[in-house]
């Protein structure tokens, strides 16, 4: 029985990861991929359709997303918009049964019964095979519904670069059994497949763009238990009691999980001395180079020279906290109880990061970067017909609205605001609002940036991004490198005695275009950290200090609003 069950659930993960050949890319929504397999030519319209795939990344463990899989109880219809009722009929050894399921009326009116099997296979994954079967106690569902025929399945694989770079090739025999993989992932790639009997054409029919019977139960599947386990604290919570510690908690997880010579980068643009520099940010950092586990003690950075990059002489501005967040709620993530972790901003530890120290110039050693000269204290998320510039001189806006008014000390408050720009049918503006925790020193590098030419500028304003979680597509896409902003991009400063706004139009290079367009894909999946500095090139600039760090956790597109008018 075991060497069946074997073989049922390799079969079926045989056919679910065939290469790509064999599926063809149907539908891309939200980070969801929905593929249509190829049809056959000697298959008849009598027989059944071309098997439908939904596959999407869901932030949670193996074991959670199995049992609701597996859950056939009234609480699947919280997030299986399918799904009406179902119950096992018959159990046939611990590893199948027979159950019956029943669609709601207004996805599909048909009920099945279905032969289950199920298996974790020796690699963490967890594999459920669905077959029409025939059973005398699997009655017909009632009045206005038919007996349909459906095949199919799941497959929940723990997420890690090399799972991602093997996912086609399927596992090796094993016994069932939960490996450390499995028990450390907090993430997983979900894949769902339908493959259903082609009766009640009218099913079928379908306007141009308009989603097949199939792929809205795949992309309703998918969908529905990625929301569940991303948006509700419950299922966090769960965890909690059943493993130990809440999901998502372990920075060291989110990890590269692949070090690689030359990451595949789509930012070139470094620093001379950057380019023959082996230490982290050169090309894919070291883990140990990115982040730190939370709550554990900060690396000693250095702090000579920090005034160089920081007000005068530390002293800290005497103002009450700014009480603005921007369009973009500000978050927690990973979750915490009480915050928002989705479409949401927060502000990482400096520490996360690694800069140059006192002795680059001489040992090329990078320390972790330490606290940050400047705070995030707003997110704005923008969508217009037309680029958005210059945004801290509208009246209404954030900058001036929010944070350099309605407090005594407001106007001696200085914000420094970046401005990423995507271009597009719909122009997309992320913009991010720090304010200095000291007067602004203009004899310091960060002062002689601020009053600097664009030459100058362009040549030492640099940034570091780093996909904390997402695919690992995305992550060797994206890559880790730091990247001096002004060499890669056209950049347009907007300097005023009180802020500076650097606009960063990501459309003047068709590689970071087109890259950031395939991230936009997974922006629901993505957790994506930035840091900005000004680079330090002399004994006197070092050792580097981050202006400000910023994370960004599945952002909603369809959230962007209107920008502020234009004085």
């Amino acid at each position: 029985m075991d060497e069946e069950l074997q073989n049922t659930c390799q079969t079926f993960r045989s056919f679910a990861t065939a290469p790509p050949e064999k599926w063809r890319l149907s539908r891309l929504e939200n980070g969801l991929r929905i593929f249509e397999e190829e049809e056959d030519p000697q298959r008849s319209t009598d027989e059944r359709s071309p098997g439908c795939k939904g596959v999407g990344l869901i932030c949670s463990r193996p074991e959670p997303i199995f049992r609701r899989v597996m859950d056939l109880e009234e609480s699947r219809r919280e997030w299986d918009l399918t799904f009406d009722h179902g119950s096992v009929i018959e159990v046939i050894d611990e590893h199948t049964d027979v159950i019956q399921v029943t669609f709601r009326r207004p996805c599909s009116p048909q009920d099945f019964c279905l032969k289950r099997h199920w298996r974790c296979e020796p690699d963490g994954s967890y594999v459920v095979v669905l077959s029409s079967a025939e059973h005398p106690e699997c009655q017909h569902g009632g009045e206005g519904l038919r007996r349909g025929k459906l095949c199919g399945g799941w497959i929940i694989a723990p997420f890690s670069s090399s799972d991602a770079a093997d996912i086609q090739t399927p596992p090796g025999a094993g016994a069932p059994r939960h490996q450390s993989q499995s028990q450390s992932s907090t993430a997983c790639l979900v894949t769902s497949v339908v493959r259903l009997e082609r009766k009640g054409w009218f099913e079928w029919l379908r306007a141009a763009g308009v989603a097949s019977l199939p792929q809205r139960v795949v992309l309703a599947q998918v969908a529905g238990l990625r929301e569940l386990c991303e948006h509700t604290s419950d299922l966090l919570q769960l965890e909690e009691l059943e493993f130990g510690h809440l999901a998502l908690n372990s920075v060291s997880e989110r990890r590269l999980a692949e070090k690689s010579e030359e990451a595949d980068n789509f930012f070139e643009a470094t620093s001379e001395a950057e380019v023959s520099d082996d230490e982290g940010c050169a090309s894919v950092l070291e883990p140990a180079d990115l982040c730190v586990e939370p709550g554990a003690p900060a690396g000693e950075a250095e702090t000579s020279g920090c005034t160089t990059l920081g007000g005068a002489d530390g002293v800290p501005v005497t103002d009450s906290p700014i009480q603005c967040s921007g369009s973009l709620d500000k978050g927690m993530w990973p979750f915490e109880e009480g915050h928002t972790s989705t479409n949401c901003w927060c502000e990482p530890d400096g520490d996360y990061f690694r800069v140059r120290g006192a002795n680059y110039l001489r040992d090329r050693k990078k320390v972790s970067a330490g606290k940050t000269f400047a705070d995030l204290v707003a997110v704005d998320w923008f969508v217009d017909y037309q680029r958005i510039d210059d945004l801290c001189s509208r009246p209404t806006g954030t900058c001036q609205r929010e944070i350099l008014s309605g407090s005594p000390h407001a106007h001696e408050r200085f914000v420094f605001a970046v401005n990423i720009q995507v271009p597009g049918s719909r122009h997309f503006s992320i913009v991010y609002y720090y304010v200095l925790n000291a007067p602004l020193d203009e004899n310091s590098l960060f002062g002689r940036f601020v009053k600097g030419t664009d030459e100058f500028r362009n040549s030492r304003f640099k940034l570091i991004p780093h996909v904390a979680l997402g695919p690992w597509v995305v992550q060797r896409a994206v890559g880790t490198k730091p990247l001096i902003v002004g060499r890669a991009l056209k950049v347009a400063y907007h300097s005023k005695p009180n802020y500076l706004e650097v606009d960063i139009d990501i459309g003047s290079s068709t590689v970071a275009n087109n890259v950031v367009r395939f991230v936009l894909g997974y922006v629901r999946t993505l957790v994506v950290d930035m840091c900005f500095l000004v680079e330090g090139k002399t004994d006197g600039e070092l050792p580097e200090r981050l202006l400000g760090t910023s994370r960004v956790a599945h952002l909603d597109m369809e959230s962007a609003v209107a920008p502020p008018p234009v004085a």
